[in-house]
């Protein structure tokens, strides 16, 4: 497995900024799709974080 090129690690009220903002529908899409990527990459999430290869 290769090594995080960055390590995200998410606050709980960051992370619960990032999910209203996917959720609302109400943003742009780029915005919407940086927020599902961040929200995936997060280490303190229970899985750990998705690799970089599988986002």
């Amino acid at each position: 497995m290769a090594k995080k090129k960055y390590i995200v690690a998410l606050t709980e009220q960051e992370r619960e900024t990032l999910e209203k903002l996917t959720t609302t529908g109400k943003t742009s899409a780029y915005k919407m799709n940086h927020a599902r990527i961040l929200l995936k990459a997060d280490i303190n999430q229970g899985e750990g974080g998705w690799t970089d290869e599988a986002i």
